[in-house]
């Protein structure tokens, strides 16, 4: 895993310093007044951070174990091409019955089929999920979400 590591950081570094070099193209502005590069800088910037502590600690890490597992060998395939189905058919769904419904459907399907959680769990924890997201995203940050055929 250590060889995996080292050239992934490499990757990831690289790419944040050509992120960051094309912002400050943009212009960052200040904390006051954002430039057009500003967001792209700060993620980017915090990326390279990232990558440079997963890169110093992949050079100092001691790799005693030689690991025979492939790179996807452990990988559960089915539940990874259940959530992306399930996320094109919210995408579908969404202007259809409106954010409210089709985000408490993908919700109990990734607490139910997905994570395998008991039926009642699954109820609460999607109703709280899309109540809270729904008063974060469209009242307190003021988005706006499809209202659907039922008009919620």
């Amino acid at each position: 895993m250590k060889i995996y590591d080292y050239w992934s950081s490499l990757f990831w570094l690289m790419l944040s310093i050509a992120v960051c070099a094309e912002s400050l193209r943009l212009g960052i502005g200040t904390l006051g007044n954002p430039g057009m590069g500003f967001m792209a800088f700060g993620t980017s910037a915090l990326l390279g951070i990232l990558s440079l502590v997963l890169l110093i600690s992949a050079i100092f890490r001691n790799q005693k174990t030689k690991s025979t597992n492939l790179l996807f060998g452990r990988v559960l395939w089915k539940r990874i091409i259940l959530v992306l189905i399930s996320l094109v058919i919210y995408a579908k769904l969404m202007p259809l019955l409106g954010y409210l419904i089709s985000t408490f459907l993908l919700m109990n399907f990734l607490f139910w089929i997905v994570r395998g959680q008991k039926w009642w769990w699954v109820l609460v924890s999607s109703f709280l999920t899309t109540l809270i997201s729904y008063y974060l995203f469209s009242k307190w940050l003021s988005g706006q979400f499809p209202d659907g055929i039922f008009g919620f």
